[in-house]
């Protein structure tokens, strides 16, 4: 890795291999269970009682008004976003083509919940320097509404899983916070 992520005290983020995604699918889990610790009650969200028989089923339950909703754990910014698609880095999120996809065809009522911590606050490559603030929040946004705001926003490629065979995304839409289709909540 030729880039250095570095948090809000200057010290230096460490991520897992990005392309190897066994372990992030584990970290997800753990996520979904503080995130309902941390807000379910609030927020009358549990974690889908359908995961314990399919992993690959949406993360919540809203348990008020029954509508399944997905967790979208952020905590590094796309920092490139303003060079390559015009996106101020410190609102700007992705969101994979391939659960688009994957929603459109077996959940289009799905709610989806877009939880950020920016961990790393700055991004070293060759000596540029790209920053943002440290930000928490919560923002929500129902997948018909996410679906326009897909149609607007340009898709990034990841070069280095071009010939992935590991199930990972292989593009993802980068997302403005700002845009008033999405709700903050927290």
């Amino acid at each position: 890795m030729s880039y250095k992520l570095l948090d809000e005290h200057n010290q230096e983020v460490k991520h897992h291999d990005l392309q190897d995604k066994s372990p992030w699918c584990r970290t997800g889990a753990s996520f979904e269970e503080v995130f309902v610790a941390q807000y379910g009650e609030q927020l009358n969200l549990v974690i889908n009682p359908a995961k314990q028989h399919d992993v690959y089923a949406p993360d919540l339950l809203n348990i008020a008004t029954n509508n399944i909703g997905d967790l979208k754990t952020q905590n590094t910014p796309f920092f490139q976003a303003a060079s390559r698609f015009g996106l101020d880095p410190q609102y700007a999120v992705t969101f994979n083509v391939k659960d688009r996809n994957r929603y459109a065809e077996k959940y289009p009522s799905i709610e989806i919940y877009f939880w950020v911590k920016w961990i790393a606050t700055t991004f070293e490559n060759y000596g540029k320097r790209i920053s943002v603030q440290p930000m928490e929040g919560l923002w929500k946004i129902k997948f018909l509404d996410l679906l326009t705001v897909c149609i607007a926003s340009r898709i990034h490629s990841y070069q280095q899983r071009v010939d992935d065979t590991q199930g990972n995304a292989k593009g993802s839409f980068v997302l403005d916070l700002r845009n008033e289709l999405f709700s903050r909540v927290l």
